[in-house]
Order: structure tokens, then sequence, then C-alpha cells
């Protein structure tokens, strides 16, 4: 008897809880991988200097194909029907040409966030760019064309900058990048290590505050498991980054570690997951898998055969009570870009998620 009444009086807390954060403001967040415009696998494959010039002329036309304006207008698009408070952008491509062998290349081929902006824009949306992170930021010169190709990979977090300060404040963005990083090497390439980093940013909805980080963890690679042991240390370094701030914390990325049973099964959501931070899909749609990638494959107008991992993901830390470890305060979670828009080419290989929280 006891113990049924102490099952009860939890399940009263527990629904008390709920209740009083139904009456508190919400907040809705938004992940979205920007994609590049190619894989780099013709580049990577290469074997000799022929087949190197090839491959980075390939890899060109691939960016072009692409067209990276107006996938940047399919990107504006979903935020105007999803109208986050907070997006966290990877793959946000800065693509750049130039003399040949005369680096710095310099002239812009393709900026993915001031397009972004740019059709933001002419919605009549109203977004800042809260932080910009710069990693790898490479040059090899394309012979077929007679240039010089350069490409600066960046993460970035937008915010809505609409609304009063008293309702809605981002604060305090910090960049870091890890210190494990995956070091890629070949004959043709040399060595060159790929940086990744997380950013954040402090936020103040109504009064209620909380951290929002954004990452983009290393990819994994067939055959190279040294890839999958950074992953993990940068997930480790992350954890600990998220561990010395106080109080609710949102998390939103590309983590390149599947959530689901399958391919790219790292380990690293899981870490995330036993570290506290609950996972924001499978509060809302337990046994949905969910799967985020790959949307297209080689060919950015026709959809991949099988779509098979749920890597870009949202998690959730502090706002309410848990329930089989799912976060309470999660009242939606959706997915986007998993169809055409009109232009006929995929925003992304990537689905964008967007969640809404309910602030206690």
């Amino acid at each position: 008897m006891l113990r049924k009444m102490m099952i009860f009086a939890v399940l009263v807390a527990a629904l008390a809880s709920i209740g009083q954060a139904a009456s508190g403001p919400r907040v809705t967040v938004m992940t979205r991988n920007m994609d590049a415009g190619s894989d780099f696998g013709a580049i990577f494959a290469a074997t000799d200097d022929a087949s190197f010039a090839a491959g980075v002329a390939l890899t060109l036309a691939q960016v072009k194909a692409s067209n990276p304006p107006a996938r940047a207008a399919g990107l504006a698009d979903e935020i105007k029907a999803a109208r986050p408070d907070l997006v966290s952008l990877q793959e946000v491509s800065l693509w750049r040409t130039g003399g040949i062998m005369q680096p710095p290349a310099a002239d812009v081929l393709y900026d993915q966030l001031d397009l972004l902006m740019a059709e933001l824009n002419k919605r009549g949306l109203h977004y800042a760019v809260v932080a910009v992170q710069t990693l790898i930021d490479i040059e090899t010169p394309v012979p077929t064309e007679g240039i010089d190709l350069r490409l600066t990979d960046r993460n970035a977090i937008l915010a809505r900058n609409d609304l009063p300060s008293s309702q809605f404040d981002v604060s305090a963005a910090q960049s870091q990048r890890y210190q494990n990083a995956f070091t890629f090497g070949s004959a043709l390439l040399g060595q060159f290590a790929i940086p990744r980093g997380w950013m954040s940013a402090d936020v103040n909805v109504s009064g209620r505050k909380f951290r929002f980080f954004a990452t983009h963890l290393e990819s994994t690679y067939p055959g190279i498991p040294q890839a999958t042991d950074v992953q993990l240390a940068q997930t480790g370094e992350l954890l600990a980054a998220m561990a010395a701030a106080p109080g609710a914390a949102v998390l939103a990325g590309d983590f390149n570690s599947n959530a689901e049973f399958g391919p790219e099964r790292t380990g690293s959501t899981q870490k995330i997951i036993t570290a506290g931070y609950a996972d924001a899909w499978s509060a809302l749609h337990p046994g949905d898998p969910g799967y985020s990638w790959p949307i297209f494959t080689d060919d950015p107008a026709v959809p991949a055969a099988v779509i098979n991992e749920r890597i870009d993901l949202v998690f959730t830390k502090g706002f309410g009570p848990l329930w089989f470890g799912r976060d309470t305060a999660v009242v939606s979670a959706v997915m986007t870009g998993q169809s055409k828009p009109a232009s006929g080419i995929f925003t992304s290989d990537h689905a964008g998620v967007v969640v809404i929280i309910q602030l206690p």
C-alpha cells in the first residue's frame, strides 16, 4: 500500500511539474547542415596527378550543379515555415577562386551564409548572425579551369532579432575548436588536420535562461577507425564544456553518430544521453527512427535509395521532468527538407530538425 502511495505521489508531482511548464513561454530551435555541395570523393580517391586534377575539376562541377543559391532559398523557406528562435548551421561553406598557384584565392564564388541571409531578408525575416566558427581553409589548383579553388568550412548560429530584448535575448557567444582533430594524409595531399568545434550562447526568454550549444562532430570513414576515436574524444570535450555551464542547456548539430541502431552508430550520441541529456526526437516519436541522412548521395536532384541514419539531433537538459529518459518540456519535434523544393534540387543531403521546448 505504501509503495502504491509513493508511486501515486511521484506521478502527481510529475504531472504538476508538467502543468507548471505549460504556463511558460516557448522557444523553437533548429539544426541544419547546409551541405558543401560535394563529398570530395573524387579528390580523396585520386592516385596520381592526373586523377587528382580530374577530381578537383569534378568537385567544382558538383558544387556548381548543387546550385547553392537555390538551396539557400529552400532553407529560407524552411525557416519561414518553422520560425525558429535559434538555428545551428553546419557546412556553411565559403567557396572562393583566384589565380592559379597564387593563393590566397579571394574571389567569392558562393558564400552560403551571405546567400541565406539575403534570402531571409527577401522574406521579411529578421535574423542575426550570433557566431561564426571558421574551420578548415584549404586551397588547390584546378588546372583544367586555370584557377585556384578555395574552401572555407564554417559553423554558425543564427538568432531572431525582431523581438524585444525583455522577451528574447542572446548574448555571450563563445567559439572553441576541439583539441582532438582527425588528421588525413595521402601521397598527393600530404598531411592536414580537419578541425571541428563547438559554439555556445546564453539565451534569456522572458526571464528563463539557458545555454545553447551548437556543434559538428568528426565524420566516420570506412576502414579508418581513428576517425571514430577522434569523434568520441571530441564528444568528451563537448560534454566537459557543457558540464561547466550552469542551468539548462540545448545542444543541436550534426553529430555524425547514428542515434539509431545501424551504420555509424559510433557511441557518441549514447555518451551524451548517458551524461543526462534527453534526445528531443525520441521524446515525441518513440519507435520512429526519424532518419535524417542521406537525403541524396551524388546528385542533389535524385533522392537516395536508402536513408538509414539519424545524425542531426537536438538534446535538452534541465527544462522539464524526465519521463523514461524523455524531457517532458519538449512539445514538438519535426523534420524539414525531406521533400524536394520547386527548384528540383534538395536543400541539403541532411534533413533539418525543429524542436519546440516549453520553458517552465
